[in-house]
């Protein structure tokens, strides 16, 4: 099933709008409707407040001019509160959200916005953090993958909808354990072939080592400009003792990276 409704996270900070313009390319590929969303808690400055209309305007205006159906919301409150339930009452099927400068994901004591609308915010979710301006438009874009792909069919279906948005090619970076890589597991080569049914060009690449320098040492030499990390399955307790390599990459990325967390099932 494809993306009928995506939601876009805009606030003042003018990279959200680079977030904004990936959920334009996607809904006009998808042929979805788009949600331009803003929050803000009552008793924000003014300055804040332009801002994020300003970069509502532009977003409206792009998607108007590619004939995209766009809604424009801008609420008061707390986006933790009031986020969960304009997705479901929107029915939207994938929600961008931008991490603001100050925000860490993977924090320990899992305190920021993000960790409270990972656990509220039911379909599928980009978190994405943006370190170029300059290059809105991606054209090659690098998948970590372990031996075991978890949420397949949710994971294909979001990287084969970006990748087709833009025309881009499709590395996927498969790190083993030992020093000597081994050979591709099944798993990432059926990812491979799913993919290169829609016509996306797919090469894959093996390493080894530390895993979140090793996807930043292959993105910045094979000149990836987005990464598409999948969210960690480590519990609080796993990732104090064994570390958070998702979490140290969107902290510090070498390009533009984008958390994937696939839809939670309802109950």
């Amino acid at each position: 099933m494809g993306y009928c409704t995506i939601l876009s996270v805009i606030n003042e900070h003018t990279t959200s709008t680079v977030i904004g313009r990936y959920a334009v390319s996607l809904a006009l590929s998808c042929k979805a409707r788009l949600v331009l969303y803003a929050a803000h808690t009552g008793g924000t400055s003014e300055s804040v407040l332009n801002h994020t209309d300003r970069h509502l305007d532009h977003l409206v205006a792009v998607a108007e001019e590619l004939e995209i159906p766009v809604t424009r919301i801008h609420e008061v409150g707390a986006i933790t509160r009031l986020l969960p339930d304009r997705v479901q009452a929107e029915k939207a099927n994938l929600v961008f959200y931008p991490l603001t400068p100050d925000e860490r994901y993977g924090d320990h004591l899992q305190r920021h916005t993000v960790h409270q609308l990972l656990r509220t915010i039911a379909p599928d979710l980009a978190i994405m953090r943006i370190i170029s301006m300059a290059k809105p438009h991606p054209r090659h874009i690098l998948v970590p993958l372990g031996k075991v792909v978890g949420v397949m069919e949710r994971r294909l279906l979001f990287i084969s909808e970006l990748a087709n948005s833009f025309h881009a090619q499709v590395t996927l970076f498969h790190l083993s354990s030992g020093r000597v890589a081994q050979q591709m597991p099944d798993e990432i080569t059926r990812f491979r072939d799913q993919l290169q049914q829609q016509q996306i060009t797919v090469q894959e690449r093996n390493g080894s080592g530390q895993i979140s320098r090793a996807i930043a040492v292959e993105a910045i030499t094979r000149h990836h400009d987005l990464i598409i990390l999948g969210s960690s399955e480590r519990g609080a307790l796993q990732k104090l003792f064994f570390g958070n390599p998702a979490g140290d990459l969107m902290h510090q990325p070498p390009c533009n990276t984008i958390l994937f967390r696939a839809a939670r099932k309802r109950p």
